[in-house]
Formats: C-alpha cells, sequence, structure tokens
C-alpha cells in the first residue's frame, strides 16, 4: 500500500510539471504574437529566455518517467499514461521553440524598419491557435476525451488559412506591397503559427491515447 501511495504521489507531481510547462508555453506563445504586433524586441528577448525554463523542465518530465518506470514498474494503461508523458512535454517543447521563432522575426523587421501588418486571415489564425492552446490546457487537467477531439477537429481551419495567407502575401508581394526581404519571414510566420496547431493536435491524440489506447480517427 505504500508504494502504491508514493506511485500516485509521484505521478502527481508529474501532472504538476506538464500543467506548468502548459502554462509556459502558453505564455511564450501569447508574448510572441504580443511582441509581434508592437515590434518589441524586449518582449521578443523574454521569449527566448523563457524557453531555457521550458527546456529545463521538459527535462525534468523526461527524468521523472524514467525513475518512476525504473522504480514501480508500472502496467497496462498507468505505463501507457506515465510514458506518454513524455511525448506531451516533447510536443509543448516545440511549442516553445515555435514561439521563439516567432519572436525572432521581431529582431529581422526591426533591422530593416518594417513593421508587420496582421491581416484578418492571421489575426484569425492566431486566435484560435491560442484558443486551442488553452482548450487543450483544460482537456489535459480533466482528461476530457470530448473537448480533445474537438480541438483537434479545428486543425484544418488553421490549415485553410495558412493557405490563404500565403496566398494573400504573394499577390501583395506581385503588388509591390512588400520586398524580398519582407515576404519569406512574414510567410514564415504564418507557417510557425500552423505547426503550433499541429502541435496541439498531437497533444490531443496524447491525451485519446491515455485514455483509451486507441488513435483519436477511431473515435469519429
Amino acid at each position: 500500500m505504500q508504494n502504491v501511495h508514493h506511485f500516485e504521489n509521484e505521478l502527481l507531481i508529474l501532472k504538476a510539471d506538464i500543467s506548468k510547462m502548459l502554462s509556459l508555453v502558453l505564455d511564450s506563445f501569447n508574448m510572441a504574437i504580443e511582441s509581434l504586433e508592437k515590434n518589441d524586441e524586449i518582449l521578443a528577448k523574454r521569449v527566448l529566455d523563457l524557453d531555457d525554463n521550458i527546456d529545463d523542465i521538459n527535462r525534468k518530465i523526461e527524468d521523472e518517467v524514467y525513475q518512476i518506470i525504473a522504480r514501480y514498474n508500472p502496467l497496462a494503461k498507468e505505463l501507457r499514461y506515465i510514458i506518454t508523458m513524455i511525448k506531451f512535454s516533447n510536443n509543448l517543447e516545440r511549442i516553445g521553440d515555435l514561439s521563439c521563432n516567432i519572436a525572432q522575426k521581431v529582431f529581422g523587421f526591426k533591422k530593416i524598419n518594417f513593421i508587420p501588418y496582421l491581416n484578418d486571415d492571421m489575426l484569425k489564425m492566431i486566435g484560435l491557435s491560442l484558443e486551442m492552446l488553452k482548450e487543450v490546457f483544460k482537456a489535459f487537467n480533466e482528461r476530457n476525451i470530448e473537448l480533445a477531439i474537438e480541438i483537434w477537429k479545428k486543425d484544418n481551419i488553421i490549415d485553410n488559412l495558412e493557405i490563404e495567407i500565403r496566398k494573400d502575401i504573394l499577390k501583395e508581394f506581385k503588388e509591390g506591397k512588400y520586398d524580398e526581404n519582407i515576404i519569406i519571414p512574414y510567410a514564415l510566420i504564418a507557417r510557425d503559427i500552423e505547426r503550433i496547431s499541429d502541435q496541439v493536435t498531437n497533444l490531443c491524440e496524447e491525451i485519446v491515447y491515455i485514455e483509451k489506447g486507441e488513435k483519436i480517427t477511431n473515435l469519429l
């Protein structure tokens, strides 16, 4: 019984670290977008600095998982849950990296005195990605499969918006609104946001797998 109690306590610590990492990643994404909107290098630097903390927690989670497996030799659903925590934290770490990619664009835009203009599709894309990331935090904490599936379905909207943004950027480039120093990094911002939503869908898939041991597509 004592082993069971210790095992449950360590799972709670592991889950708390995942929740902390989710919160930091959400902060990072929010700050990256704000730094872009305000053309704020100081805020962009904070995003880059925060990434070290995210990486540290990711490594801590990996160590905790290996120690729990070695100490308690969990079986079946418990083992699946613990192993999936590594995948979950790795996906979060990638979202942090993508937020850094967005923040780094600020330094490039500053050099050429360009203030990025976020059109309606870009703003929709950003808003929906942030919403998905916030909701996946809720789905994880509540182990809510239905919510995870609903979040997962939203990725198609993001994909379509990214396609439209690339078309608009190319059109405006041909019309002389952007030069070659702007068009590529501007298009890459949309790509980074689209990849963030991809990582969120991966998180949704992990939530479903933890609870059901099945692929999310099998439940649609």
